[in-house]
Parts: C-alpha cells; sequence; structure tokens
C-alpha cells in the first residue's frame, strides 16, 4: 500500500524543480537559449505554487535585461509583453529454532530484515518513477521563484538574472505551463540521502573454530556529499548451523565509506572501508556468545538503472573476534 502510494503520488506530480546550480549556468547564458537544455527534477508530490498563463510554442520571446526584486518580493523590470499566441500576463531463510541467543537474534533479524526489504521496495518504486534529467523548454516559460527570504515571484526563464538566481531558493517549473520534451535521464545521481540492502553468502567462524558458509545480510542508510564519496552507516547479519546443528549468528554495526571513483558509461567501480563492533551469539557451544571490534572492506561494483537507482554488488573483507571472514553481497541502492 505504501508503495503504490509513492509511485502514484510520484507519476503524478506536475511540478519539477530547476536545481540551484543549473539555474545560476541558465542565468548567465543568453536568454533566447535557455530552455534547449534544462534540468529538471520531478517532485515526489506538487509544489503549491500559484498558477499562471502557459506559454505555446508561438510565444514571442521578449527580454527584459533589468529584472530585480524588491523587498516585498515583487517583481520589477516591466511588464510581461507575451506575443503569438499566448498574450497573457504574469502575477505571482529456514525456519525459526527455539530458545537460544542465537536463534532469538536470527528470528529479531528476520524480523527486521523484511521490514527492511518493503521500505526498499516503496522507496525504489518512487524514487523509479520520477523524472530526473534534462528537458527543452520555451524560452518564456513561467519561472516560479522562492526566496532564501520566504518570498515569491514568477517569471520567465529568459528574465532570470544572475541576481535573481543567487536570491531563489527553489525554482519550480510546472510541465503543463509552457511546451515540454524530455531529453533524457541524468546518468546515476548519488548526491544525497541513500538507502540500500544486499543478500548472499558470508563466511562465518563458530567459537568451534571451524569456518563455514552462511545466510549474510547487510542494510545500510546514510548519505552522499558529493557524486563519488558517501558515508552510511551499516548493519550486517549472518548465520549457519554449527557443527551441534545449533545456530550461529553474527551481527555487525559499523560505519563506513565509500568511494565510486571509476565511471564506464552505466557501470561504475569502488571500494569500502570503515569499522565498528561486532557481536557472535552461537547456541550449543559454551561460551559461545562474544563481542569486538569490527574492521570491514572491500569492492563495490554498481550497474545503473536509472538516475537514483543501481544495482550493486559487493564483495568484502572482515576482522572480527580476532578473525578474518569474507562475504559475497548483491541488492540495489537507492539514491
Amino acid at each position: 500500500m505504501v508503495a503504490a502510494l509513492l509511485i502514484a503520488s510520484g507519476c503524478g506530480a506536475n511540478t519539477y524543480r530547476i536545481p540551484n546550480s543549473d539555474l545560476q549556468r541558465l542565468a548567465a547564458m543568453p536568454p533566447e537559449l535557455r530552455g534547449q537544455q534544462v534540468r529538471v527534477v520531478q517532485d515526489m508530490t506538487d509544489t503549491p505554487v500559484p498558477g499562471t498563463q502557459p506559454v505555446t510554442v508561438d510565444t514571442q520571446v521578449v527580454v527584459v535585461p533589468n529584472v530585480t526584486i524588491t523587498h516585498d518580493h515583487s517583481r520589477r523590470g516591466g511588464g510581461w509583453g507575451g506575443g503569438g499566441g499566448s498574450g497573457g500576463r504574469f502575477s505571482s531463510g529456514g525456519g525459526i529454532k527455539l530458545g537460544g541467543a542465537g536463534n532469538d537474534a536470527k528470528g529479531a533479524a528476520i524480523a527486521f530484515l523484511v521490514v527492511a526489504a518493503v521500505a526498499l521496495f516503496a522507496i525504489a518504486a518512487a524514487e523509479g518513477s520520477r523524472f530526473d534529467g534534462w528537458a527543452h523548454l520555451h524560452p518564456m516559460h513561467p519561472v516560479h521563484l522562492i526566496g532564501r527570504d520566504g518570498g515569491y515571484t514568477v517569471m520567465p526563464l529568459a528574465w532570470i538574472d544572475p541576481g535573481t538566481a543567487a536570491w531563489a531558493d527553489k525554482a519550480i517549473v510546472r510541465r503543463s505551463e509552457g511546451p515540454w520534451h524530455e531529453l533524457g535521464r541524468h546518468p546515476l545521481y548519488r548526491t544525497g540521502p541513500t538507502y540500500s540492502m544486499y543478500g548472499g553468502l558470508g563466511s562465518l567462524r563458530s567459537a568451534y573454530g571451524d569456518l563455514a558458509m552462511g545466510s549474510a545480510f547487510t542494510v545500510q542508510a546514510g548519505y552522499f556529499p558529493a557524486n563519488q564519496v558517501g558515508i552510511v552507516g551499516s548493519i550486517f547479519f549472518g548465520w549457519r548451523d554449527n557443527q551441534a546443528f545449533e545456530t550461529l549468528f553474527e551481527s555487525r554495526y559499523t560505519l563506513e565509506l565509500q568511494v565510486m571513483p571509476v565511471a564506464m558509461g552505466p557501470l561504475h567501480a569502488g571500494f569500502y572501508a570503515g569499522g565498528g563492533a561486532a557481536y557472535r551469539f552461537e547456541d550449543g557451544v559454551p561460551n559461545g556468545n562474544s563481542g569486538s571490534r569490527a574492521l570491514i572492506g572491500g569492492g563495490m561494483l554498481q550497474l545503473d538503472v536509472n538516475t537514483r537507482i543501481a544495482l550493486t554488488a559487493r564483495l568484502g573483507l572482515a576482522n572480527a573476534h580476532e578473525e578474518r571472514m569474507t562475504d559475497v553481497l548483491f541488492g540495489l541502492a537507492v539514491y
């Protein structure tokens, strides 16, 4: 239900945001060329801005060189002199055994992973349905500007000067207020919050001393201040049966740095490293429960699905309980 609501709200949004960096780039271009390639990011839900007169393909491009924003946030520098067809005026796995710390932890982990998977599906569905890329707009397409001081005005794209672009905190365009042609999606864009989940196999060492493969899962959330660098918190769960046919459960709680410097078309590569704490709960073994610090690191490969979603593979090493373990995980990262 949550996923369906998020998908519906994302697909139905008629408002798009022009990133501040792109707005400033457009403001420095010749006014008649500004609509050729505009970066737009679809809102999850419509931004509540007043409606205004739409333009058409026949609307004349009118350049007003001295547009300013006054203290009361109204627009100055000449009226809207639209031509052509417009002429309007702008206004503002497995069963769970009973008993034992290992089994109890495994049961809690499975419940947590189910919730995490549902959340991942909902977020991925919502983000995947939004358009984030470039569009061709008419130079006179209305842009709704909300200032850093809370002020509001609306003006054609061709009228925005560098000062107005610097004043604006948000720049909103409506798909319904002028000709609109999508040119293509932006490549994978990690900057901002991130959420991911992976599953696969990991080697888990028992208190008996033997090392064997078991189920392994990782859930992560964090933030990428730049497209190639991010910091995420990570929760790792792994389990298998030991020699006593009881449950060995391993958990790690770490903070990791992710660096993705290599991009070859839709394929990306990088590495991660971090540290935190690890806990082992093992049933059927005297003194089978232990805790220690954990050091982790490894390589990552990503394949673009769209601007905000990437299929991800991780090959990792972990040092915990004075032992070395490995894992191979595959899953989805949403940005």
